[in-house]
């Protein structure tokens, strides 16, 4: 018997459950077409521009990238109007997350969070040995005022995504705003923005860059290429705020975390911004009528700010999630955030959300899900 024994802090800790792959589930059911709806993946793919570049640098493939990706830091800067000591890059905003928590939580410490906010970060804080301090939302929306009071002198993180994942709800600048003022000096407040390019013409949504990270120096912002740019399976994103906090991640940060193609290509992704200017539009475009549908087949969708529609479901969401793989389509149940009757689905293509909302039909009629 094994008596080798882990830190006593895993044992709360629940293994994040990513979204099943097309992959997978043509191999567990044999099926040929799958439609993926469950990671809020971009339907077109990356940009065109993007990928050339990282084609052209698979013949570097045999070097070691520079560790700190000082030409990605030096275009995201540039991008947003910074110095580039205020930018740090990371392996997805999973790797910058995990980073805050081992930098700066110790066993006695806490991390406050929203009752149904990204799951990551209660992962993360648990894995340090803290406790989490979890806050009931209004609305499906984060109570930053709440939140705020939630703080106590031990309190050194507090974690916000906005817009929110698994809600597709969002804080405006005034509560965001309120919240940095009466959260303790001594609380790094993390803003998450990894849905930031879908939720620009929502009214009230903040403009933490370069404005409120100029004006509160213990605010990191969080933002990501896994999404508007199409870039998931490269792994990069980053961090902006206070010099001297990033510098302490940068300590612990493990060498060469992005890879060389990695980096140029996510470059090159900063540079086409009509690219990225189509995939809002057509995420904004596709989740109105996505949501029309969707409430007609009796499942009560959330106004959402992202590329995704959070709904409670009119047949329990891992009974729903098993039925559409049946028939080739992935979208994601939330049981782990103790959420049963909810599901949360990607906006995809047109030919996608009416592949899904076909497959719906299906199965709410009885009629089953017949295996392709």
């Amino acid at each position: 018997m094994l008596e080798i024994m882990p830190r006593r802090c895993l044992r709360e800790v629940t293994p994040y459950a990513p979204g099943k792959s097309i992959a997978s589930v043509q191999r567990e059911l044999g099926l040929r077409r799958v439609i993926k709806l469950a990671s809020n993946e971009n339907p077109l793919g990356p940009s065109p521009k993007a990928m050339a570049v990282y084609r052209r640098a698979e013949k570097s493939c045999s070097l070691y990238p520079e560790g700190s990706s000082p030409e990605l830091r030096q275009a995201i800067a540039r991008f947003h109007k910074l110095a580039p000591e205020r930018v740090l890059v990371g392996n997805g905003s999973d790797e910058l997350i995990r980073l805050l928590c081992e930098a700066f939580l110790d066993p006695e410490d806490e991390g406050v969070a929203s009752q149904y906010g990204f799951i990551r970060f209660r992962q993360q804080v648990l894995m340090m040995g803290a406790r989490v301090i979890e806050v009931p939302v209004v609305d499906w929306t984060h109570d930053l005022a709440t939140m705020a009071r939630a703080c106590s002198s031990r309190a050194k993180l507090l974690f916000v995504a906005n817009p929110n994942n698994p809600t597709g709800t969002y804080n405006t600048e005034e509560e965001t705003r309120a919240l940095l003022a009466a959260v303790p000096r001594q609380t790094l407040v993390i803003l998450d923005e990894a849905y930031v390019q879908y939720a620009r013409g929502c009214p009230g949504y903040p403009d933490s860059i370069p404005a409120l990270i100029d004006e509160f120096d213990n605010l990191i912002v969080l933002r990501t290429f896994s999404k508007a740019y199409g870039l998931a399976g490269l792994r990069a994103g980053y961090a902006v705020g206070n010099p001297e906090v990033l510098g302490w991640l940068d300590r612990i940060r493990m060498p060469f975390n992005v890879s060389l193609p990695a980096q140029r290509a996510c470059v090159a992704a900063l540079e086409d911004r009509r690219f990225v200017e189509k995939s809002v539009a057509l995420a904004v475009k596709g989740r109105e009528s996505l949501a029309a549908g969707l409430r007609e087949l009796g499942f009560a969708v959330e106004e959402s700010a992202t590329n995704f529609l959070f709904a409670r479901a009119p047949l329990p969401g891992r009974e729903l999630f098993r039925a559409l793989l049946r028939l080739g389509v992935i979208i994601r149940p939330l049981d782990e955030y103790l959420l049963p009757s909810h599901v949360r689905v990607t906006v995809g293509s047109p030919e996608q959300n009416k592949a899904l909302l076909s497959a719906l039909r299906r199965v709410l009629s009885g009629k089953g899900a017949v295996p392709a």
